[in-house]
């Protein structure tokens, strides 16, 4: 059955991405000429194998990494939940106890790393969540304020998918740095030493421990974990970034669906969670989709060549939107109007409306957008705008893309015109 799409104002960029014709057109060639599995070791088996490399290589290149540090999974939510999960597994498999282990995320993360802490709630792993501001930014005093001693993970997204609202990671990684760096030994061989360490980690300090120099050994906890699978559109440099692990999803980067990867910083220990052939280090397992991951690469390269260019035509989108906006309801409220944000993100709230019903007569007009992250499901409100103590009942999110038109703003400006 041939399937045609009506051509509506698409803008709702955050919540999936089309995927771009250039992409397509590797996904298509890889599906019909190389279908061999990589774990194979004939000829096109090997060419498939050296494919996949290949792509580990590109992926690694957009963000600054390591080839071997870079793990391809299933999506963004797959790749979040071995970082989180895996990495609590791997202390419980080393003697760490559940109720020991201290866990930190932001108070509006994706519901993949939210709904992975309150699982480990469950445990019985002891979970607190940093505030937020009014802009939409965490608080770097509440997270010194929440760092313990036995804090194994600190998770705070790049980029939130909802206000758009960019989050100060580099300060986070400093803070979790100056940390672990609190916490330091000039000899580890006698375990007489370890005085001065968390209890929680005593019995197993040399594995807990990493290298600063020939003579001392410094924490490497807790480990530092970004989702960023929507900020494409910045520079993603994990050195400069300073985390352990970051997330990438190809269906934010005009990619195939069902494909993302993540980046583990070396010698970082991680137990898989999902169990089988052993691929992908042992921490994804199951055959390698090599044309969603060559479609991926592509996204990930055709990002990178496009971002400063992308970057200045949505940041003129953005700022025309919000200017014409006001000409039609001087008293809309823009999210994050403070704060630094993506500019493919805008988060507004309409006093009065119902922002369901609003929704569905932009629709019935033509013009897509989302009330709330299509990854809440049929939960009434958006934690994200309740956590900067916004109102989600009148909230709209419009989010712009790489086909979206100056003409498109013009005519949802219309249509929203037209309805009040």
């Amino acid at each position: 059955m041939m399937i045609t799409r009506t051509k509506a104002i698409y803008l709702d960029y955050a919540s999936l991405t089309p995927v771009d014709p250039r992409v397509q057109k590797v996904i298509n060639q890889y599906s019909v000429l190389e279908y061999s599995n990589p774990s194979s070791i004939y000829k096109t088996g090997l060419e498939a194998k050296k494919a996949l490399e290949y792509c580990r290589e590109i992926a690694a290149e957009s963000i600054g990494a390591h080839p071997d540090e870079m793990i391809f999974t299933a999506g963004g939510t797959e790749a979040n939940n071995i970082a989180i999960l895996g990495a609590i597994e791997n202390l419980r498999i080393q003697g760490i106890k559940y109720g020991d282990m201290h866990v930190l995320a932001s108070a509006f993360e994706h519901s993949s790393v939210l709904e992975c802490f309150k699982h480990l709630g469950t445990l019985g792993v002891q979970v607190e969540f940093i505030n937020i501001d009014s802009n939409g930014i965490i608080s770097l005093d509440d997270l010194k304020k929440k760092l313990r001693p036995n804090t194994v993970f600190v998770s705070v997204m790049t980029v939130n998918n909802e206000i758009g609202t960019v989050q100060p990671v580099r300060e986070v990684a400093r803070i979790i740095r100056n940390y672990r760096s609190s916490i330091e030994l000039t000899d580890v061989r006698d375990l007489s030493t370890t005085a001065d360490l968390p209890s929680f980690c005593s019995a197993k300090v040399g594995r807990l421990l990493s290298s600063a120099d020939a003579g001392t050994r410094v924490l490497k906890y807790p480990l530092f974990h970004t989702d960023a699978a929507q900020a494409s559109l910045l520079d993603l440099n994990v050195e400069k970034l300073g985390v352990d692990m970051l997330t990438l999803d190809g269906s934010k980067v005009y990619g195939p669906r069902g494909i993302g990867c993540l980046y583990v910083k070396r010698n970082t220990s991680l137990s898989p969670i999902i169990h089988g052939g052993g691929q992908e280090k042992g921490l994804c397992s199951g055959t390698e989709n090599i044309p969603a991951i060559m479609g991926f690469a592509r996204a990930l390269d055709i990002a990178k060549e496009e971002r400063e260019e992308e970057i200045k035509r949505l940041t003129i989108l953005r700022e025309l939107f919000i200017s014409k906006l006001k000409t039609v309801r001087a008293d809309i409220i823009i999210h994050g109007q403070s704060a630094l944000v993506s500019p493919h993100i805008l988060n507004i709230s309409i006093p009065g409306i119902n922002n369901e019903l609003f929704l569905l007569r932009l629709d019935a007009r033509g013009v897509e957008v989302s009330t709330k992250s299509s990854c809440l499901g049929d939960q009434d409100e958006s934690y994200a705008l309740k956590a900067i103590g916004a109102d989600s009942k009148t909230a709209l999110r419009f989010s712009f893309g790489r086909w979206t038109k100056e003409r498109d703003i013009d005519k949802t400006i219309k249509v929203i015109g037209d309805i009040f």
